[in-house]
């Protein structure tokens, strides 16, 4: 135990060792709650659970922080059927000494276990019912709910002494006295449980001299005379008036629900069905509305169908004027132009249009456009690209080849005219060959080739 002045531990002497104060008093208290406590073990032992009750409270009357009696004071009230009880002193305990107490082990054993937990708490509501049916005089409905609350605890002493007591009220001595002295071997001081044995041995005595004054009446009489008494049973006759007023009440109930139950209910359906034909006709006027405003936006509908069809079909007429695949190569051609792809391949696809069958004016000023900015630049190199098909005496690709340079029409349109030529020539197709140097000495005279194409004329000729 700490000092109550400095919270120094204590030692054996009577002062403390850090304040000085006199702690003699408290030493003294802190023995007295011990030896209580070792006098509450000893009857703990021997199942006198109403004494070791009193003289644990006593020792934590002189030590409240006696956890060790704390805790067996929890145990005996566990034992005795106060589930409550026995949880309130384990958490006190627990306050005093968190850590290493026996308590922990007790508390998690109730709260771990959901069942017994619910089981307990419905036994203290069953109880509290029983108590109070008992006091409002419901004897049988308050037995039957503490038959319940022993059997669900049979070692809750409250509900077995409550059980006896309405017993013994009702007579039934031998069902009270099974119930004391089952009772009587958990707690063997009880006074309560003494006091009802008590008043159960006297009043049997009284009931045993009763009946044996009883006995010597009927033997003084019986030596008197031994003749038997007139009975007065006699038989009843069969009482018709029952059956009568049981059957005239059946027709009177029966009329009371013709004339009064089955009115209101017909009156109810009635409104009911009303009501109903309202909420329908409602619907209906409802319904009607939205299929009028339905029928509007088909009309709507219809007329934009209508016109949108007039113009898929004007659309289809001037598509029938249409070549695709002419303007296909058109688009191919400025796709390829935007992306900055090979200038070769812009021009050849060019070439291959054939604008005769473009009669629109954008289009042909896209493709004027177009060559203007492709075709000075590739006419060199188309042109490259024929010479050296010649120089590897592949005549006719150069044919083909120089034919475009031709049809660009630029600086290099003379040596392609010669060239072609000289491929012919050298197929030996010579009306060709001719029809080229002509076209070179007649529509270029001022050129460096006329002198060499008038030389391969006179070679042909």
């Amino acid at each position: 135990m700490n000092c109550p002045n400095c919270g120094s531990a204590l030692g054996k002497k009577s002062k403390c060792d850090k304040c000085g104060i006199d702690v003699s008093a408290i030493q003294k208290a802190i023995r007295i709650s011990n030896s209580c406590y070792n006098l509450g073990l000893e009857k703990a032992k021997v199942r006198d659970l109403s004494g070791a009750v009193f003289v644990l409270q006593k020792s934590l009357k002189f030590n409240k922080e006696n956890t060790n009696a704390r805790n067996l004071l929890g145990l005996v009230y566990y034992e005795m059927g106060e589930i409550v009880a026995a949880l309130s002193e384990w958490v006190i305990s627990k306050h005093y000494k968190p850590n290493d107490n026996d308590c922990d082990y007790y508390i998690n054993s109730i709260q771990s276990n959901q069942t017994r937990l619910e089981s307990a708490n419905q036994t203290i509501k069953k109880y509290n019912a029983a108590l109070q049916s008992a006091k409002q005089g419901n004897d049988d409905l308050a037995i039957i709910q503490l038959k319940k609350v022993t059997s669900m605890n049979p070692h809750f002493l409250r509900a077995h002494h409550l059980l006896a007591l309405l017993y013994m009220k009702n007579s039934e001595k031998e069902k009270a006295l099974k119930c004391l002295t089952k009772i009587r071997k958990i707690d063997i001081t009880n006074t309560t449980t003494l006091r009802y044995l008590d008043e159960l041995k006297v009043g049997q005595q009284v009931q045993e001299s009763s009946d044996r004054r009883v006995e010597n009446n009927v033997t003084k009489t019986s030596n008197v005379s031994n003749i038997a008494p007139i009975s007065n049973y006699r038989e009843e006759k069969p009482n018709i008036w029952v059956f009568l007023n049981l059957i005239i009440g059946i027709i009177i109930g029966v009329g009371l629900l013709y004339f009064l139950v089955v009115p209101n209910v017909k009156k109810q359906a009635a409104s009911d069905s009303n009501a109903k034909i309202v909420d329908l006709n409602s619907q209906i006027a409802v319904n009607n509305r939205e299929v009028t405003s339905l029928q509007s936006d088909n009309e709507k509908l219809q007329e934009t169908i209508d016109s949108m069809q007039k113009q898929m079909d004007d659309l289809n007429k001037e598509s029938e004027k249409f070549d695709e695949a002419l303007y296909d190569k058109l688009f191919n051609a400025i796709k390829a132009y935007i992306e900055n792809e090979n200038e070769d391949e812009v021009v050849q696809t060019l070439l291959d249009l054939d604008m005769s069958k473009i009669d629109r004016k954008a289009a042909v000023d896209v493709y004027d456009l177009m060559k203007q900015k492709t075709f000075n630049g590739a006419a060199t190199s188309i042109y490259e690209q024929g010479h050296t098909l010649f120089s590897k005496r592949k005549y006719e690709e150069a044919i083909d080849v120089l034919k475009q340079v031709v049809e660009i029409n630029e600086d290099k349109v003379v040596d392609a005219l010669y060239f072609i030529g000289r491929s012919y020539q050298m197929l030996s197709d010579n009306d060709n060959a001719v029809k080229y140097y002509n076209q070179v000495v007649e529509d270029y005279p001022d050129s460096a080739r006329v002198a060499q194409a008038k030389s391969r004329l006179s070679e042909i000729q």
